[in-house]
């Protein structure tokens, strides 16, 4: 699902909206089973998760989670490989001559690094246990039994390798402070160990002891190197795992440039299918009070006929469902909706319903009338240019917002609020369209999927397949913004269990990282997308004023420090 691909145009540049099915909201039929319980299935709450956790891991969404699912499968092999080597340091007590306290200690050591981390090895098959607090304990008992190893062994013998390799593996996970402060932990305990033995203060206990009488500078030299070796190993790993970043980086970058070069295909291919604007089956017919004209668009659900009334000559638009269609109680029950909620909300910003029928089938034909609309989608103004400017943008926000404030309170709830759903008017009036899987507090619950929106755009709740209220609505005006302050939309993935996934657990990009934009609007934006629904904003008009003032830097200091305390709650994505 490429970023584009939720801004298909799904309506001639000079008409009101396509037929319901082409502005649908529903995920396509053969995948709602699939995804709505994947999305329920990684929706434990937070207070659930360990607060120490790295994050649960699923399908790979950015390049650092491609990592992390490679260091779990990682850390569970470095842990199957220390029980070997520890099964074989235990092995050779017997046959060394060795002190017989610094061998039991040995021996200790290892017996309870084996044991624990067995626990950590069983724990770590759910990603959601791998947590940093879990990483700290096994690196510090690495760095123990290490060096225990070294007292047994040989300060200056080759047994320093087994903290080198350890040193390494930390310092390959995503954990970079944990991996500074094993490395500084892991220096200084050998250099105290190595001065204290090279300076004479202490006889060296290693079964491999120097044999050096008087040789402090060279032990010096040696304990330096060992040191420096230590340094290498920290370096190396932090820049290996900054260079596979760095291609899956860009191997994703490829794989989405390319999705969507192949979605501005298709939508280059609707747009000519569109575009064939001329005679349809029903030109000429009459519906209702209305003549039809020509085919304004055709979508896979049906056509817009541009049409006029018979008594008066004024001009509107006419949805028609295709006749293979016609017979669908769904489809049918979607024109009733979207009929209802046009009659109940009284706003100049929503496209008005003029009129319409959606009988039972063998009735009249089902359509809806609407009022006739020049200009062009969000969806189509950003492809020509990928941002709005701020002008632009305070009065998208400030008059889509009052549209949400009016549904709000005619209880309805749109639920697909995105760019193919706000047209812009040659007169720089905004209006949202497409009422059709709208949700009306008066009317009985439908009978419809779990997951029901665009999931560019969707709430968190949303996603979960909970309900949905005018909350969820705001949060979708909240990601449009994003959208157009930035150029991207908050979330991308290569599938839509990965997008749902992130709708869910994750921040997006800080705004101000991704164009020149001011500090007040990361925080405007991190209000609008937040996960939970009371932390939103409570209205439309909140949101478009919040927006106003941040893009004026004039944003006030109460509404910072909340934005603040949910960006310390839950940071930003961090994009490298």
């Amino acid at each position: 699902m490429a970023g584009a691909a939720d801004e298909h145009p799904q309506q001639p540049a000079h008409h009101a909206a396509l037929p319901s099915g082409e502005t649908t909201a529903l995920l396509p039929a053969g995948e709602v089973p699939s995804i709505a319980p994947l999305a329920r299935a990684l929706a434990s709450p937070p207070a659930a998760r360990p607060a120490a956790a790295i994050a649960p891991v699923t399908a790979p969404v950015t390049a650092i989670d491609a990592m992390r699912d490679e260091e779990i499968a990682r850390t569970r092999l470095f842990i199957r490989m220390g029980w070997l080597l520890s099964l074989f340091g235990i092995g050779t007590v017997p046959v060394i001559d060795a002190p017989r306290a610094l061998a039991i200690s040995f021996v200790a050591g290892v017996v309870i690094g084996m044991i624990v981390s067995f626990g950590y090895h069983r724990a770590f098959a759910d990603p959601r246990r791998y947590t940093r607090r879990a990483l700290l304990t096994l690196a510090v008992i690495c760095v123990v039994n290490g060096h225990l190893a070294v007292l047994l062994y040989g300060t200056f013998s080759a047994a320093p390798i087994l903290i080198v390799i350890g040193i390494h593996f930390v310092a390959r996970t995503e954990a970079e402070r944990i991996a500074r402060g094993i490395f500084a932990g892991a220096a200084v305990c050998y250099a105290a160990i190595a001065a204290a033995i090279a300076s004479g203060a202490i006889a060296d206990p290693g079964v491999f002891a120097s044999d050096v009488p008087t040789g402090g500078a060279a032990l010096a030299a040696g304990a330096l190197f060992v040191l420096a070796t230590f340094w290498l190993a920290y370096y190396t790993a932090r820049q290996f795992r900054a260079a596979s970043l760095a291609a899956i980086d860009d191997l994703q970058r490829a794989t989405r440039l390319a999705s969507q070069r192949a979605a501005m295909m298709d939508e280059l291919l609707g747009d000519l299918e569109r575009a064939r604007a001329g005679p349809g089956r029903h030109t000429d017919q009459v519906i209702g009070e209305l003549r039809l004209g020509a085919v304004l668009g055709r979508g896979a659900m049906g056509e817009v006929y541009d049409a006029r009334w018979i008594a008066t000559g004024a001009p509107a638009a006419v949805k028609l469902l295709r006749p293979g269609l016609a017979g669908d109680p769904a489809q049918r029950a979607r024109f009733a909706r979207e009929l209802a909620a046009g009659r109940a909300i009284d706003s100049p910003h929503v496209v008005r319903i003029l009129g319409g029928s959606a009988g039972p089938p063998g009735d009249a034909p089902a359509f809806l009338a609407m009022e006739r609309l020049h200009g062009a989608t969000l969806a189509e103004l950003l492809r020509r240019e990928p941002r709005l400017p701020a002008d632009a943008l305070r009065a998208l926000t400030r008059q889509i917002g009052a549209a949400l404030d009016a549904a709000a309170a005619a209880g309805v709830v749109h639920r697909d609020v995105k760019p193919t759903n706000l047209f812009r008017c040659d007169d720089g009036t905004w209006k949202i369209l497409d009422f059709g899987v709208a949700r009306i507090a008066a009317e009985p619950a439908p009978d419809e999927p779990a997951v029901i929106g665009t999931p560019h755009y969707m709430a968190p709740e949303q996603a979960l397949g909970q309900p949905a209220g005018p909350a969820a609505d705001l949060h979708a005006l909240g990601a449009i913004a994003y959208r157009c302050a930035t150029g991207r939309p908050p979330y991308d993935a290569a599938d839509p269990a990965a997008l749902l996934y992130a709708i869910v657990h994750r921040m997006p990009a800080r705004p101000s990282t991704l164009a020149e934009l001011p500090a007040d609007l990361d925080r405007v934006c991190a209000i609008a997308l937040a996960k939970a629904p009371g932390d939103r904003f409570a209205s439309g008009a909140a949101l478009a004023g919040a927006l106003d003032a941040a893009l004026a830097g004039a944003l006030d200091a109460a509404t910072r420090a909340r934005a603040d305390a949910l960006i310390r709650r839950r940071p930003w994505e961090v994009r490298r």
